[in-house]
């Protein structure tokens, strides 16, 4: 069979002598995957409409060399953000290199995402030659919840990019049978650790079960993984473990967490507490994000997360099968098959989560995809290209009817494309450069478009890519393969475009999501954040210039009931000390009611911003239900009956002491 893609390539498989790319096609290609994946996700960076809750943890970190290290969420240090801060540790250094703009907390993401195509590139390569590589490397870049989150300041594209370096190492290690290598797949796994913690070990039992299947003694593939297993946990666990030992009173209280306990936060709240079987345990906090529909066997084919990340899931089963089948080295095919379907089983049955967690399947499919065709170009064999093409194509027909709007047309050209890419290949045309277009165009061409069009339509709260509404019906509609609604998503709509709609529609002709001005929570959840700092009403400058001109030399600019509504008030002020109470859930025990007394008798806190923090209650309200009894449900019944609101003032401000 001539060349599913015209490239050369050099396989991995030890059948097959290894030759070298002709002419300039490997370097060309790399250049322009990073061009394309460096305008998807960082065209007009400059103007981006960061999440107000990351980016003040960025301006807070940039703050102090502890801030940073702990991953303070507030200039003075009072709580972290409800993660391992490995993540905003370089938008962090930005920010203290050039101050804070929207391009020093959301390019670093952008640049990620350039190097997690790159990366995938660079292994698929090793894996089936050039061509797999810089297919591979083509489906990262123009993934579409990968471009979307890319574009915003969530952490998801770091957490991408320790994927793909991981897997550039696991494919090292398995294939020379090397400890070296291993331990390096270890480390990594522990770097993306840092950035989203323990969907980092989830690669574990793909790496674990092709190193069992290498050619060497039982003993030495036992002991190299254990070896590899305690480099992982340290590389993993170094930070929970310091801060677990610093005493309480000597670092900021650790976020989401009902103990101030950095083992709780990561084992908990951001281990057990996604899972609804365990979201009630009062041992810790939950976090669902309603985002992504029910749980269950076709999730990722519902309406909030088809178009966002389907596209290539049946042709990388597909695929899978094609590697068994025709006798892709078995370790390897091993590491690719568990390492997809462990990826996809976790994001099909989390309780909650946002769209933008699947990215993380970007380097698997494009691992798989690519290397299946490239091996089947090489053993000459024609049906498992024609298969695959002609599934890609099929889903994305699927997904345009569902979806509607530009995504029909576009799919069915993307079909067009994939009739003609099996025409020539069943044909056996020596056109190499036309079939390998037509059989990209037709694996690639409608989420590549969504890719494109994500670019007008930004959204750092909950980021989707497409131009589409997470509530939208499609996939997961009734009868859509056993899907739910949209229903699913608990209402939560962002289509309403705060900063003026741009040049593109969405599918279905209507508005985008638009540019969130809120703060995104933890994972992103600014839709179930409050009305913000100034309460809803109020200039947020003209705010900032009463609170300056009546501070009377308090530490405090102001405290917010909540980290999203006090993210407001610090990044404007570009880092004053806002005191956040109750961290972002608003159910963090700091500070307690003893302490906010004590600033405000001691003159070193005046004003309390009026507002709602996440759990729904209100500056000079009382406390319901859901908050009644947490420290910040008493600091608003002490501000309530101690407090006199602020006469002159240009949003609500309780005025203390």
């Amino acid at each position: 069979m001539t060349a599913v893609l015209s490239l050369p390539q050099t396989p991995i498989s030890r059948r097959v002598p290894a030759t070298r790319a002709r002419g300039g096609a490997w370097p060309w290609g790399l250049a322009v995957i990073a061009l394309v994946s460096l305008v998807l996700t960082a065209w007009q960076v400059w103007d981006g409409t960061p999440s107000e809750y990351y980016a003040a943890i960025a301006v807070s970190m940039s703050q102090s060399w502890s801030n940073f290290f702990f991953g303070a969420m507030d200039p003075a240090g009072t709580v972290t953000l409800d993660k391992i801060p490995g993540s905003f540790w370089i938008p962090a250094l930005l920010v203290k290199a050039f101050g804070y703009s929207a391009w020093t907390v959301i390019l670093p993401n952008a640049l990620a995402a350039v190097g997690a195509a790159l990366v995938t590139a660079v292994t698929a390569r090793r894996l089936g030659g050039v061509r797999a590589g810089l297919l591979a490397g083509a489906i990262v870049a123009v993934t579409p919840i990968l471009v979307a989150v890319s574009r915003s300041n969530q952490p998801e594209s770091f957490f991408v990019l320790g994927l793909a370096i991981t897997a550039w190492a696991a494919v090292r290690a398995v294939h020379s049978r090397s400890l070296g290598w291993l331990v390096i797949a270890g480390a990594s796994v522990g770097l993306s650790f840092q950035f989203y913690m323990l969907e980092a070990w989830a690669v574990w039992p793909a790496l674990a079960a092709a190193y069992l299947c290498t050619a060497q003694s039982w003993g030495r593939r036992v002991g190299h993984l254990l070896v590899a297993g305690v480099v992982s946990a340290v590389a993993s666990l170094w930070w929970v473990a310091i801060v677990a030992l610093i005493p309480t009173g000597s670092r900021p209280y650790i976020g989401s967490t009902i103990g101030n306990d950095p083992w709780e936060m990561v084992f908990g709240y951001n281990g057990l507490g996604r899972f609804a079987a365990t979201s009630d345990s009062s041992a810790y906090e939950s976090f669902t994000p309603p985002f992504s529909g029910e749980p269950g066997l076709l999730r990722l084919f519902n309406a909030q997360l088809a178009g966002q990340i389907a596209w290539l899931i049946p042709a990388a089963i597909v695929s899978l099968v094609v590697l068994w089948l025709l006798r892709f080295p078995r370790a390897l095919t091993l590491l690719l098959t568990v390492w997809t379907l462990t990826f996809v089983a976790m994001f099909s049955v989390v309780a909650g989560m946002h769209q933008f967690y699947t990215a993380a399947l970007a380097v698997p499919l494009a691992l798989v995809v690519a290397t299946a065709l490239a091996w089947t170009a090489r053993k000459g064999i024609i049906w498992p290209a024609v298969t695959v093409v002609a599934v890609a194509a099929a889903t994305a027909v699927g997904i345009g009817i569902s979806v509607g709007g530009y995504s029909l047309p576009v799919a069915i050209a993307q079909a067009a494309a994939a009739v003609a890419a099996i025409v020539l290949l069943l044909a056996r045309q020596r056109a190499r450069l036309v079939t390998a277009a037509a059989l990209v165009v037709g694996l690639l061409l409608t989420p590549a478009v969504w890719s494109a069009v994500t670019i007008a339509h930004p959204s750092a709260i909950n980021p989707v890519a497409g131009g589409v509404s997470e509530t939208a019906s499609g996939f997961g509609g009734p009868g859509a393969f056993g899907g739910r609604s949209g229903a699913a998503t608990g209402g939560q709509n962002m289509s309403a475009d705060a900063g003026g709609s741009r040049a593109f529609p969405g599918p279905r002709g209507g508005a985008a999501p638009g540019r969130g001005n809120g703060g995104g929570a933890p994972g992103g959840a600014g839709a179930a954040g409050g009305a913000g700092a100034a309460g809803g009403t109020g200039d947020t400058a003209a705010l900032l210039t009463w609170l300056e001109e009546n501070r009377d030399g308090a530490t405090y600019l102001a405290a917010a009931f909540g980290a999203q509504s006090a993210a407001q008030l610090i990044v404007a002020s570009d880092g004053e000390a806002v005191l956040p109470i109750g961290g972002f859930n608003g159910t963090d025990a700091v500070p307690t009611l003893d302490r906010f007394v004590s600033l405000v008798d001691s003159g070193e806190l005046r004003f309390v911003v009026g507002g709602d923090d996440r759990m729904g209650g209100t500056a000079g309200a009382t406390a319901d239900a859901g908050t009644a009894g947490t420290a910040s449900a008493q600091i608003r019944t002490w501000v309530q009956q101690n407090c006199a609101e602020a006469s002159g003032a240009p949003a609500t401000v309780y005025v203390c002491g």
